[in-house]
């Protein structure tokens, strides 16, 4: 059977089979109830959604803002050259020329150049703050990243002992 013809046994056998007082009763309580059906199920939620979308307009406008500042400043990150990979010695040099310019130099216990492009430092005793400043700027202008770190507390307060394999480039 199509569709059609079951709408039509079905209002036969529920509608039609109806004295005709019901049929005006259910029609009446259908004009009445219809009004309000549709304020509650489709105009307050509409009016709802409508406040709060207002009331939200602002916040989604300073979102997409937000977004599209970091889209532009994620694809001029792209655009910027990436430093070469380092060789053990040439990272030695470049850590111990970024050592002296922030004072650390004379703290280094030791500093030993690993292949394929990584280095062996050791602090006696350094800063913590100070130390971890360097290594931010070691990793955001020369990709310098610590591998391997172990840091141990001193007596004097923000002094520690550290021993890291740093290593340089992409490759992980």
């Amino acid at each position: 059977m199509k569709l059609r013809e079951r709408l039509r046994d079905l209002k036969k056998i529920s509608w039609d089979s109806r004295p005709a007082h019901e049929r005006r009763i259910l029609a009446a309580g259908a004009v009445v109830l219809a009004p309000i059906a549709f304020y509650f199920l489709l105009w307050q939620p509409a009016h709802d959604g409508l406040a709060r979308l207002e009331k939200n307009l602002p916040l989604m406008r300073l979102q997409a803002a937000q977004m599209q500042h970091q889209a532009a400043e994620v694809d001029a990150l792209r655009q910027r050259a990436q430093p070469a990979v380092l060789t053990p010695t040439a990272m030695k040099t470049v850590l111990e020329n970024s050592a002296d310019a922030v004072q650390l130099r004379g703290t280094i216990e030791s500093l030993e150049p690993m292949e394929p492009n990584g280095v062996r430092i050791a602090f006696a005793s350094v800063p913590y703050a100070k130390w971890l400043e360097w290594m931010r700027g070691l990793q955001r202008d020369q990709h310098i990243r610590v591998d391997t770190l172990s840091v141990v507390a001193l007596q004097t307060e923000g002094m520690v002992k550290i021993n890291a394999t740093l290593v340089n480039g992409a490759n992980k």
